[in-house]
């Protein structure tokens, strides 16, 4: 290929069902300069059958595991291959919801040289539902670094596939850690905003789908969880020079204790978020001081008592 703006790493474990629409949605792109580097990871079902059926597509690579690496290693592998201006990450399961997408992504970069990330607001998609949309910002713009991550060190709002680093910032940042399954995209994101300006689209360019095989519902044991995330955000806090001013760093920490314990609030999962909660408590038992301790712990005391579906429907409103 003599000219690629847009590396994008597909990653493949038996998303073969999911895999050509994946492909689909980049094939009718209005930025016709793109390559897919399809890592199929030891896939055991249609994968490779999908994939002989793009054959005659020059954009596209193939790398083919016999031994299943992971997602993290399957990123790095694949990125270490990339040749785009900008390079990313596509799940098989998920896609491309608008073709100007990597046109308009694009376009942020070239009109602003010092960004090093673009992303934008994506949609939840499963089925038998209605897209649930997550824009985290209302308007398009490009944010200073340092503010972006002082939002982001609470929590990760950036899908992972379809957000775009510059090549040049991605051989900066290195590889994404092997050792963080759960929070490897949202440490990128932060690594990226402590050191360039991030870009945003307000606008839905990439859905999320969910389904029974994805990490939303094979999530890790609450302590790994809770691990990763305290991990992530010690390590961003810690790269940051002494003078900038940043969010309490205690409060954060707390934060990071109690992030796993309310995703799974949230879902109704009663044992796991007694579990999270007990673990985040012995790991630091100051947390039961920290102010979000004491807004969390009613409602976990009221999911118990209702059960998980009621909790939801009380949450969101519907009873």
């Amino acid at each position: 290929m003599s000219s690629c703006r847009v590396s994008l790493v597909v990653t493949c474990h038996n998303y073969g069902r999911f895999l050509d629409q994946a492909l689909r949605s980049l094939a009718g792109q209005t930025q016709r300069e793109w390559e897919a580097i399809v890592i199929d990871d030891a896939s055991t079902d249609c994968t490779a059958e999908v994939l002989r059926s793009w054959s005659g597509e020059p954009r596209l690579r193939t790398v083919s595991n016999r031994q299943r690496l992971g997602n993290i290693r399957s990123y790095n592998q694949g990125l270490a291959l990339a040749r785009g201006e900008a390079v990313g990450v596509l799940s098989a399961d998920d896609y491309l919801l608008r073709a100007d997408a990597l046109e308009r992504q694009m376009e942020v970069f070239d009109s602003c040289p010092e960004v090093g990330l673009v992303f934008s607001a994506h949609a939840i998609v499963r089925q038998g539902c209605r897209p649930r949309i997550v824009a985290p910002w209302p308007e398009d713009g490009v944010h200073p670094g340092l503010e972006e991550f002082r939002r982001l060190i609470w929590g990760n709002y950036v899908l992972h596939s379809g957000a775009l680093l510059r090549s040049d910032l991605a051989r900066e940042l290195g590889p994404y850690d092997p050792q963080l399954t759960h929070t490897g995209d949202w440490d990128m994101w932060l690594r990226a905003a402590a050191r360039r300006p991030v870009g945003y689209i307000a606008e839905p360019l990439y859905a999320y789908r969910l389904h029974g095989d994805n990490m939303f519902h094979r999530g890790l044991p609450p302590w790994r969880q809770t691990d990763q995330v305290l991990h992530t955000v010690e390590r961003a806090l810690a790269t940051l020079p002494p003078a900038v001013a940043m969010p309490d760093g205690l409060q954060v920490r707390f934060h990071a204790l109690l992030q796993t314990p309310w995703f799974d609030l949230h879902n109704g999962r009663r044992g796991r978020t007694w579990a999270g909660l007990a673990y985040g408590v012995g790991r630091d038992p100051r947390l039961i001081m920290a102010p979000e301790f004491w807004r969390f712990l009613p409602r976990l005391l009221l999911m118990t008592a209702v059960g998980g579906a009621w909790y939801r429907r009380l949450a969101e409103g519907d009873v």
